[in-house]
């Protein structure tokens, strides 16, 4: 009941605003277009005279997230006429493609491992919709979850019993022990592996296949279950029947409904999650072992995060405009009997809507990227106090503003009276980058509006003042700009003394800084400006020009090019009145630098904040270094960028949670 739209169906490609994304999308390449054109020839349509439940009354309400292809045949038919699925399909990508093509096996078909079926599997014997779905089985600690296929059958029976014997023999041939079970008379085939000496975990793939439709799991309970909801005798209700679920995809086929019908569009894709519930199964999944560090979900649920109770959406594909377009829904209905919305950390969930402006034009020409948030910085600041105690274990938080205000050998600053209440309630981050390609080439920068500039400044100058590693830079008058660069405010005295003791400085399990150079500054009202800023950035260049263009108020700027005036106009036509964040990607400009980087297996070694996160996360996890693409075989990004479309999102806050809307240009 939620396909909505008539008879069209939803996306795949998520969003190729990161690279990373992107080119897990190339990695697709060598196994998806061929298939895609596959399941074309093979589908020959859903027979009527089939009875046919959708997937979604048939699955438990106990479901923790779903992906739904309503029709999978029309997605290949769609995908091909998207830039990602032209992108995959241009000569100049193919030596890259077929360098990776046992690569991208190993990724997408992880499927196979879990049940028993390949992606080839679906995209030849699929007719219709094609649903996954994942179960939690929390109490069950050797498989706390489950992982479900349904694939719609119909007009292909022969087809998949042929699939079937094949996938049979290939499964025994690798060792599994197959045993069968009769239930609802149906045959359920399950196999099992021998267990090794002291294996915990028990693998197991259950298959059925009726008239209408394939079920795989790896849990033999799921299929049973799900053909007794078939029969109509289910254990309880379905997914279709839960709160969340109908409110979330309710809306978002709302959302969609009128776009979907202009844009001319194929609905391609409807997703839905439990975040906590899908949290703890990624987690499982990949086997992390966060050993004594804190347990994030844990943390975030105790600190009331989990009033975030489900979030999902529906895309549609090949329309016009819109390459892609996706609207969705996080649901998030106010606590009941509390003071404020929400309680604990997630106070700090407060993102007003405000009427869209102008792109300020002191943003320059050649930003890649600009993204606009409305939070209550404030009270999200103190909101967070429970949480940071929580996660040290210890009542931290006021210590740590008490010190910063007290401490003689600190900067000494009220940031209860003399700086929070002087920040306005408007965040802009923006990044470009620079050629030639380099691991320092990309930049970011923040900017806070403020009501007293005064107050900040003088905040900023004491901070400044006692960082060693900070200077002030007279590059632009009017404009007290300081630079830190880690490394350079070695104390002379300190590293004569103990330099002559032979003393060496103690190690530390502290990580590194997460940015090794930085500037910040305020930035007074000037020609180009509504209002004074507090600025930072990576990159102290990147702060200079900004406050340059502000002081001689530069026109035009990136707010001016045609394509960002086209995701400007994008926004509007979908409603982007009044909004809580609007985002505008040039998605060319953010990628070329990591794109080089990536030809030339560098991208790791970047060092920008999200670079070092994930090294940081590497370094910490246990086990070997990540097998890394090689992806020299990477046609240069004049041959394929105008298959990179701009982008744009933008979110609403709504009384119970927040509307989503993001999207790819033609």
């Amino acid at each position: 009941m939620f396909t909505l739209i008539g008879s069209s169906p939803r996306q795949l490609c998520r969003s190729a605003s990161s690279l990373l994304i992107c080119m897990v999308v190339v990695l697709a390449i060598g196994v998806l277009s061929p298939l895609c054109g596959m399941a074309q020839e093979a589908a020959a349509g859903a027979e009527a005279g089939v009875a046919y439940e959708p997937a979604i009354k048939l699955l438990p309400e106990s479901v923790a997230g779903l992906v739904r292809v309503p029709d999978l045949p029309k997605f290949c038919t769609a995908w091909k006429a998207t830039n990602a699925g032209q992108l995959l399909e241009h000569p100049a990508m193919q030596p890259f493609i077929d360098s990776q093509r046992d690569r991208a096996k190993q990724y997408l078909q992880s499927l196979d491992n879990k049940v028993g079926l390949k992606l080839e599997d679906l995209y030849e014997i699929g007719s219709g919709e094609a649903v996954f779905a994942w179960l939690p089985f929390e109490n069950d600690k050797r498989r706390p979850y489950a992982l479900c296929v349904l694939t719609d059958i119909r007009g292909r029976k022969a087809k998949a019993e042929t699939v079937m014997a094949t996938l049979d023999a290939d499964l025994k041939a690798g060792g599994w022990i197959r045993t069968d079970a009769k239930h609802r008379g149906e045959v359920v085939r399950v196999y099992n592996t021998k267990p090794k000496p002291g294996q915990l975990k028990v693998e197991q793939i259950a298959i059925t296949i009726g008239d209408s439709r394939v079920i795989a799991a790896d849990r033999d309970s799921v299929v049973t279950d799900l053909l007794d909801a078939i029969a109509g005798e289910p254990k309880g209700k379905s997914i279709s029947e839960s709160e969340d679920f109908r409110t979330v995809l309710t809306r978002s086929a709302r959302a969609i409904r009128e776009p979907a019908q202009k844009s001319g569009g194929t609905v391609a894709l409807e997703w839905f999650a439990r975040p906590f519930q899908m949290g703890r199964i990624v987690r499982e999944s990949l086997d992390i072992d966060r050993g004594n560090q804190v347990d994030m979900l844990k943390l975030l649920q105790n600190q009331g995060f989990d009033a975030i109770k489900a979030a999902g959406g529906i895309a549609i594909m090949a329309g016009d405009p819109f390459d892609i377009l996706h609207k969705g829904f996080i649901y998030a209905p106010p606590v009941e009997g509390a003071k404020d919305k929400y309680t604990m950390a997630a106070r700090m969930l407060q993102f007003p809507n405000e009427p869209v402006q102008p792109l300020p034009t002191w943003i320059h020409d050649d930003v890649a990227a600009v993204n606009r948030l409305n939070v209550k910085i404030e009270e999200a600041f103190w909101a967070a106090e429970s949480l940071v105690n929580e996660a040290f274990g210890d009542e931290i938080f006021r210590d740590i503003i008490d010190g910063i205000r007290e401490d003689e050998d600190g900067p000494q600053i009220d940031l209860e009276k003399n700086v929070l209440p002087n920040l306005d309630d408007h965040v802009l981050l923006m990044t470009d980058n620079t050629l030639p390609a380099e691991v320092n080439s990309d930049r970011m920068l923040v900017a806070i509006r403020v009501s007293d500039a005064a107050a900040i400044k003088l905040a900023i100058r004491k901070a400044m003042e006692v960082e060693p590693d900070a200077s002030k830079m007279d590059v632009l008058p009017g404009v007290e700009i300081w630079r830190v660069q880690r490394g350079e405010g070695t104390d002379d005295f300190d590293t004569e003394l103990f330099g002559d003791l032979a003393i060496e400085e103690e190690e530390t399990d502290e990580p590194p800084p997460l940015l090794d150079h930085w500037a910040i500054a305020l930035v007074e009202k000037g020609a180009g400006s509504d209002a004074p800023y507090l600025m930072f950035s990576s990159h102290p260049d990147f702060l200079v020009q900004t406050a340059k263009r502000i002081q001689e108020g530069t026109p035009g700027g990136f707010g001016a090019k045609p394509r960002v005036i086209a995701i400007t106009e994008a926004m509007k036509s979908l409603g982007a009145e009044s909004v809580a964040f609007d985002r505008y990607a040039r998605t060319k400009l953010s990628l070329r630098v990591k794109y080089q980087l990536l030809r030339q297996n560098r991208l790791k070694d970047s060092d920008t904040l999200i670079a070092s996160l994930i090294r940081r996360a590497v370094e910490e996890a246990e086990g070997d270094e990540p097998d890394l693409m090689d992806a020299s075989k990477l046609p240069p990004l004049s041959e394929i960028e105008h298959l990179l479309p701009e982008a744009g999102s933008y979110l609403n806050t709504t009384a119970d949670g927040w509307e989503m809307t993001s999207f790819f240009l033609k």
